[in-house]
């Protein structure tokens, strides 16, 4: 049974290695040190399957050792990378060459497999405890809390087997150590500490996998161009805000004559424009409002408990800014305006396509009067030149 672990633990970390690799297509940075730790990892576990024959024992104790460190360190680099938090790398990486030349040294000199052990397991799990006080607080995902825990649990273990070593062993006492590393209680742990390194594996992959979840969600509910949300992305954020929280404004936007600037300029000039007004409609909407992309040129907002006469002052600044903008560094030299209607998100509305409906009708009276205007529905004190205010229906 002993034999048998012996060959299965570094097969699986070299499947997941592998995977680990692989993901770099989709999940660029932390991928990559996760699946070369993986591989030094089962390095480390294979060396002492070789025969003296090709290395000896105290070789092969060196070397398994060295691929242990690099495994952590590797590890400790995945996780910073992950969250982006500073490496610290150069003291990190020295500290596994001081360890490693300290443990050669009892290898070599001591011949003490005991003290090899205990300095060995110490040494990786100060490697990586570091890492983990980093990002502690840095994980906001499911996923990602999963994989501090899980790297964390790993510091545990490993700590955990060290004192049980040092408990149950006597370093006066050689006979000590060969009957606890022949011993049931020895395997287990050694079981142990596979399984966590299994489930850790599935977490990382986890995360890996959840990334590309969240990249496929972010391309469905979001432009590509402005990083706006998108139409769908727009439904999907009302349908998931509290029904008390509906009462609001609906403000949009459309940018005038926009096709005479592709067909005058090129397409890349009008990219330039929307990606201009998405900056500034970003800009002056409150930071709690849901802002969208609904195509072509066509932006809109939802103000929640935003009134209409707010709203419209919004707007109004909004259009102000948009036509006083200059797009010479953008290579074309025109002045360019937006159109906007405003409507309330009212109780008896069955979704709030009702109330962008409403809105749509001012937008299009704006266009019908001009262009270059803000339009509401209903009516408010303090009526300017150029907000327009016209009766709802």
């Amino acid at each position: 049974m002993t034999d048998n672990f012996a060959f299965l633990l570094p097969f699986f970390m070299t499947v997941f290695g592998a995977v680990f690799l692989s993901a770099r297509l989709w999940a660029a940075g932390s991928a990559t040190f996760w699946g070369l730790g993986f591989l030094s990892a089962a390095a480390g576990f294979s060396i002492p399957l070789l025969p003296p024959e090709v290395l000896s024992f105290k070789a092969q104790a060196i070397v398994a050792n060295a691929l242990f460190l690099a495994a952590f360190c590797l590890f400790g680099d995945a996780l910073l990378t992950r969250f982006g938090e500073r490496h610290y790398r150069a003291p990190r990486y020295a500290f596994a060459g001081i360890a490693l030349v300290a443990i050669a040294a009892v290898i070599i000199l001591k011949e003490d497999l005991r003290a090899e052990l205990i300095l060995g397991d110490t040494s990786i799990a100060l490697l990586l405890i570091v890492p983990v006080f980093q990002v502690a607080r840095a994980p906001r995902r499911p996923m990602d809390r999963l994989l501090v825990f899980m790297v964390g649990l790993v510091v545990v273990e490993t700590f955990t087997r060290v004192a049980v070593l040092i408990l149950m062993t006597s370093s006066s006492d050689v006979g000590t150590l060969d009957a606890f590393l022949g011993s049931a209680y020895a395997f287990y742990i050694q079981l142990g500490a596979g399984v966590i390194a299994f489930l850790l594996a599935l977490t990382v992959l986890g995360t890996l996998v959840d990334d590309l979840i969240q990249r496929y969600k972010y391309a469905a509910y979001r432009d590509p161009l402005t990083g706006l949300l998108n139409r769908r992305g727009f439904e999907q954020a009302m349908d998931s805000m509290p029904a008390g929280r509906l009462a609001g404004t609906i403000v949009i936007g459309d940018i005038d004559h926009f096709k005479q600037v592709n067909d005058r300029f090129g397409h890349a000039a009008g990219d330039a424009v929307i990606a201009g007004f998405a900056a500034l409609f970003t800009q002056f909407m409150p930071r709690k409002a849901i802002l969208a992309r609904f195509g072509g040129e066509e932006f809109v907002a939802f103000l929640p408990e935003e009134v209409p006469a707010a709203a419209g002052e919004i707007a109004e600044k909004l259009r102000q800014a948009f036509a006083a903008h200059a797009w010479e560094n953008d290579g074309f030299n025109c002045e360019i305006t937006a159109s906007f209607g405003i409507a309330a998100q009212a109780k008896s509305d069955y979704s709030v396509h009702a109330a962008i409906a409403r809105a749509d009708a001012c937008l299009y009276e704006a266009k019908r009067a001009g262009r270059n205007k803000v339009v509401m529905e209903g009516k408010v004190s303090g009526e300017t030149p150029t907000l327009r205010i016209i009766s709802s229906s």
